[in-house]
């Protein structure tokens, strides 16, 4: 299994149209529904936008064996602070298999190779179980629990803010 990152491009449009109209995905995110094309487009843009002014790419594709499986990548907080999020979302023939805990490893060092970074912030919905193993694999440590910050399907759940210092 070869892992890659590539910077996140119009042309994975398609791609993250299927990534994010798949409930199983959007389960665990910010997401409030299923996405079409449209809004997957609209997201799309954003995220190319919030690195626009940056000297490099901090979010990508993340390719299994050269084909699209999901998206990874830390958006800049505050860069003169080097501040930055970790988000990673994977299509479900990904999960389990080590690519998640890959990718996000790739995106970090990826990150700390073009910027001066102090601090990596990432959550998580308490019940996402996978997702808490791979930051604290990756040497997050859990700083805050957001009681029932999370709602999905009319049901409330906490969110854990992790924290990871680079200095």
């Amino acid at each position: 299994m070869n892992i890659t990152l590539e910077p996140l491009a119009a042309e994975h449009l398609p791609d993250l149209t299927a990534l994010w109209s798949d409930p199983a995905v959007i389960r665990w995110t910010n997401i409030p529904h299923l996405c079409g094309r449209e809004e997957a487009a609209y997201r799309l843009d954003q995220l190319r936008k919030c690195q626009a002014s940056l000297p490099g790419p901090t979010i990508f594709a993340v390719l299994r064996d050269g084909k699209f499986c999901g998206i990874a990548g830390c958006p800049p907080v505050d860069t003169a602070q080097g501040t930055f999020g970790l988000f990673y979302q994977l299509l479900p023939e990904a999960w389990g298999r080590g690519v998640g805990t890959a990718a996000a490893k790739l995106a970090l060092e990826a990150l700390t190779c073009r910027f001066s970074v102090s601090t990596v912030y990432a959550d998580v919905a308490a019940g996402n179980v996978a997702s808490i193993r791979i930051l604290e694999r990756l040497g997050f440590q859990r700083t805050a629990v957001r009681t029932g910050a999370f709602q999905r399907d009319g049901r409330m759940m906490d969110i854990w803010d992790y924290t990871r210092t680079f200095v």
